[in-house]
Parts: C-alpha cells; sequence; structure tokens
C-alpha cells in the first residue's frame, strides 16, 4: 500500500511527465500508479498506453483495453492523443464502441420536482413583532381552519365601530383598536388595517388593498380599502372587506381573489359575515375592481396613474402589468439538493411564511431554521432503493398541511 504523501508525490510527478512528453518518466512509475485505485481506470491506464505508444513498446494498446474492460469511458479526455495512437487499428471503431457502452445510468436522478411560480415578493400588513402578543390578546380566539378563523376575525372587525370618515394617523392595528376603546370611529382604511394586522398575527398572510374605480384621478370617493388572505385550506387568496363584513363569491360559491373579481364581466355575489349587510347596491361596490394595488406591488396592463383625487401621488414599491405576478402560490415549495451525511438529499422551503413545518407522502417531519431569520425548510434523503421513487410534500402551517406537490426520483 502506497503512503497517501507518497502517493500524491507520484501523482505530481506523473501529470507533469504526462505534461511535459517526458513519456518513460511516466511508465518507470506503472506499479505505483497501479496502486493508485482512484485514478488508475481513468487517469494513469488511458496515460500509461499512450506513452508506451509514443516510445514505440509493443501492445501499446494493452492497459487502454484493460481500462475499458474495467469500465473505462471518457475517451474524449485524451483526444486526440488516443485517436493518433490507435486509430489506425481495424477495431478501433469498436474499441470506441465498448467505452462508450461503458457510461453507468447515473445511481440517481430527480425526474420530477415542485417549483414556485414567479411573483413579484411578497409584503405582508403586520404589527411589529414586539406589538404582535399585545394584538393576539385581542384578537377572537382561532377556529381549526384557517377560513373559519378568517371568516370570524372578519366579522369580529366590522363590527368594532360604525363606519366614518375620519382617519388616523398611524398604520398600527392597536392605535386602532386603543381609539376605539375610547369611541373613535373610522374609514375603510383602519377597517382594513386591523383586519390585515389581526390575520397576520393569527399566522393568515394577510395584506392591506387599495380598490379605485374607473377615473379615479378626479372627482370624490373614488377610492376603498380592504384586505386580502391567503387561505391554508382554500389554497388560494381571498379578498376580504372589513368595512363591510363580506367577501365575494362566484355562482358555485367559491370565495374569490381580487384579479377574479377584476376579471368578471358582471358583479359577483357579497357574503356577509358581519352583523350588518352593508353592501346593498352590489353594482356600485363592484365599480372599485376597476384598479387595484396591494402591499408592495400594483399593476396595470393599459397604463399606470399615479395620481388620485386629491393630487395624492399612489406610490407603489413594484410596478407591474399582469396581476398574476403580484399573487404567490404560497402553498409552493423550493427544492435545493444537498448532502446528508454524505448522501444526496433534497432540502424543501416553503413558500408559505408561517409554516412551522413539512410533511412527507402523509408524515410531518420537523423543520429547521434557514439562513433569514423567517426562513424555515426541512431535509430528507433520497431513497437509494433501486427503482421508481415518488414522494408528496406539503408545508405544514398552524392549520394543517397545504396542497401537495409531487417530487419523483429513480435510482439504478
Amino acid at each position: 500500500m502506497v503512503r497517501p504523501q507518497k502517493l500524491a508525490q507520484v501523482r505530481t510527478v506523473a501529470q507533469d511527465a504526462m505534461r511535459g512528453a517526458r513519456w518513460w518518466t511516466l511508465l518507470d512509475l506503472e506499479k505505483t500508479l497501479r496502486a493508485d485505485t482512484e485514478f488508475w481506470r481513468d487517469l494513469w491506464a488511458p496515460s500509461l498506453s499512450i506513452a508506451a505508444h509514443k516510445v514505440g513498446l509493443k501492445g501499446a494498446r494493452a492497459k487502454l483495453d484493460e481500462a475499458i474492460e474495467a469500465g473505462f469511458h471518457q475517451t474524449d479526455l485524451f483526444e486526440p492523443e488516443l485517436s493518433a495512437a490507435f486509430g489506425a487499428d481495424a477495431d478501433w471503431a469498436l474499441v470506441l464502441e465498448r467505452a462508450r457502452a461503458n457510461v453507468p445510468e447515473p445511481p440517481l436522478r430527480i425526474t420530477a420536482w415542485p417549483e414556485p411560480g414567479a411573483a413579484a415578493p411578497l409584503r405582508l400588513d403586520r404589527v411589529e413583532a414586539h406589538r404582535e402578543p399585545q394584538l393576539l390578546s385581542r384578537l377572537p380566539r382561532p377556529s381549526a381552519g384557517a377560513w373559519q378563523t378568517a371568516r370570524e376575525l372578519l366579522a369580529w372587525t366590522s363590527s368594532l365601530w360604525r363606519h366614518a370618515n375620519a382617519r388616523i394617523n398611524a398604520g398600527d392595528a392597536l392605535d386602532v383598536l386603543e381609539q376605539v376603546a375610547l369611541g373613535a370611529r373610522f374609514s375603510c382604511v383602519e377597517y382594513s388595517i386591523v383586519l390585515a394586522q389581526g390575520l397576520n398575527a393569527r399566522g393568515i398572510p394577510a395584506r392591506r388593498v387599495w380598490l379605485r374605480r374607473g377615473d379615479y384621478h378626479d372627482g370624490v370617493g373614488q377610492g376603498h380599502a380592504v384586505a386580502e388572505a391567503w387561505i391554508d385550506d382554500l389554497d388560494r387568496w381571498v379578498l376580504l372587506d372589513g368595512q363591510h363584513g363580506a367577501y365575494w363569491v362566484d355562482e358555485e360559491g367559491r370565495a374569490l381573489s381580487l384579479p377574479e373579481l377584476q376579471e368578471r364581466e358582471r358583479p359577483a355575489k357579497p357574503v356577509h359575515v358581519g352583523p350588518r349587510m352593508a353592501i346593498q347596491d352590489v353594482a356600485l361596490w363592484s365599480a372599485y375592481f376597476a384598479h387595484a394595488s396591494v402591499s408592495g406591488a400594483a399593476w396595470a396592463p393599459k397604463g399606470y396613474v399615479p395620481v388620485f383625487q386629491d393630487g395624492q401621488v399612489l406610490s407603489t414599491d413594484r410596478l407591474l402589468r399582469d396581476a398574476g405576478d403580484a399573487y404567490p402560490r404560497l402553498s409552493d415549495l423550493a427544492v435545493a439538493v444537498v448532502a446528508l451525511e454524505g448522501e444526496p438529499a433534497v432540502r424543501i422551503s416553503p413558500a408559505h411564511p408561517y409554516a412551522v413545518g413539512g410533511v412527507w407522502n402523509g408524515a410531518a417531519i420537523s423543520a429547521e431554521k434557514g439562513p433569514h431569520a423567517a426562513e424555515l425548510r426541512f431535509t430528507r434523503a433520497l431513497d437509494k432503493e433501486p427503482g421508481e421513487h415518488q414522494a408528496d410534500l406539503a408545508a405544514l402551517t398552524p392549520y394543517g398541511p397545504l396542497t401537495s406537490r409531487e417530487l419523483r426520483w429513480t435510482a439504478a
């Protein structure tokens, strides 16, 4: 057995000899190079065949044949020297064919995996972290499901005060609630603040939405503020109106997102969960879906008008043309390939900001913190048993597992 230090020295001498065309020096190292089991088949055996041909030794191809018999297939790494040495041999085409046939099936091949859809960065409306426990203490207790929790929080928000046009110079739900407790009444904006921040405190991703009528750059009453939330058990975004205690549904009773409401040719039906049937004129309120922006993004396929009725500039972090780019699927998963104890594994990163773990084929698995404070991920080794493999992956939130995604791979 050759000591590692000596083997490293021999490798260096052999490489230098090959580069410098010092063929006898390379040939004199054959005994030691044969002991280099890591590189003998794929490097030294073909190199020594070339060297033997260069100095005119008989049977120069023997070591190349030996390497091919052992599984060597990287003939292209030694061209044009190999073909110059042995290309005239009558069986050379068969030799190359034998080498190509040595390429083994890969030990693992991932054939299908989930991938997040393209979307602008998600910006949620939350109270500051140190104030969230205070907000939680004021909210209704959550239900088992995200949709039922959201509906109850929507009803609660709409019952807190009767609408008025007053505004509070703050964007914090706690400030609004404290003023309401003293008898204050506010506009749709404050309803949207309380609702969006309350939903996020309960682990339901939510953000505020600004709706605008057709020619919103002039006139009065051209805007309305609501909220929207990603509902885990519906696997979709849903628009929620805190002032009216309402959401909208299609003809089958399915709760609708803002882009779906914008695409409709006729008004959708509002469903009230609050104490008052506040939306009486459906067409009037549906007119507010003409233009919209959300926390962090606005879209305008035909051009964006950045000025509101009173001259206020309608700023946005990101201007989009397609509303879909503002709506990431929060049940999505991103897949990375990593080494786990020296073996191939996949690391799954949920898109959902409130994920608490993962699910692999129906079984919950623990998660780990990523490099960013709010990032969560979970890692699982890939089964190397020969054959086809499949796994159903899902993020896990406090309301249960999200819609699953499929991962497939083959092992040789």
